[in-house]
This record gives C-alpha cells, sequence and structure tokens, in this order.
C-alpha cells in the first residue's frame, strides 16, 4: 500500500502521477499547491479543486550538493517545470542525467522510505520523457 509524502498534493491511486490543484473560476488562472484564500492573479475567491497532470517542460534545475535535515540527502536536483496544465512548480528530479533545459519531462513515483507499518512512502519526482 502506497502513501503519500505529503498528503492533499496528489493522489497516489493515479498512475502516472496526477497533482492536486486549483483553477480560479472567474480568470482560469490554475495553481499547485492548490490555494484556498483566493485567486493570486485576480483576487476573486471562488475557486475549485482540479487535477493536474504531471508532465511539463523542463524550465531550469540545480544540483543541491548540501542540505540539513529532511527526508531526502544531498546531493538531488531540484527542477522548475512549466506544466502542460499551466503553473510553474518546483519539483524534486529523479536524476541530473540527461536534463536539457526546455526538454519534456514527467513525473513517475518514487518511495521515499518505508512507514513503520511496512508501507511505502512514495511523492512524484520528475525526470525526463523517454
Amino acid at each position: 500500500m502506497r502513501v503519500p509524502a505529503h498528503p492533499g498534493l496528489y493522489d497516489v491511486g493515479e498512475s502516472p502521477p496526477a497533482l492536486s490543484g486549483s483553477q480560479c473560476t472567474s480568470c482560469g488562472t490554475k495553481f499547485f499547491p492548490p490555494l484556498a484564500v483566493g485567486c493570486e492573479l485576480c483576487g476573486s475567491a471562488e475557486l475549485d479543486d482540479v487535477t493536474l497532470a504531471s508532465r511539463g517542460q523542463l524550465h531550469s534545475f540545480a544540483t543541491v550538493h548540501l542540505h540539513r535535515g529532511g527526508d531526502i540527502e544531498a546531493p538531488f536536483t531540484m527542477g522548475e517545470i512549466v506544466l502542460d496544465d499551466g503553473p510553474v512548480i518546483r519539483a524534486t528530479m529523479v536524476t541530473n542525467d540527461g536534463l536539457t533545459i526546455g526538454a519534456p519531462v514527467h513525473a513517475e513515483w518514487v518511495v521515499v522510505k518505508m512507514d513503520d507499518d511496512g508501507r511505502e512512502i512514495v511523492e512524484p519526482r520528475f525526470g525526463p520523457v523517454q
């Protein structure tokens, strides 16, 4: 059984991963993570929950060599991704091998650890489309 590392941000039952976002009913702007207060662009308080596909284009990336704490051990690579569904997100990359600015990327499930009950704690991480 899978358990999300960050509940409310994605559905672990989906494959490939799907991200939980929000969309302004007034201007149509999509957000990730989902907003609860109101639209950052037009100020409307009317937001709908939406599912965002976890694929897009790599805008930038950087490898972190020193990192204190957390569940991830350095070195690791973070990417800034323009999702096909609109928003720009920051996400952990599966690898830094073969990454190219502008290249298509998609998410896959990665087990980040096991919990005390033996369940997989997972999160989506992005990598190049093969």
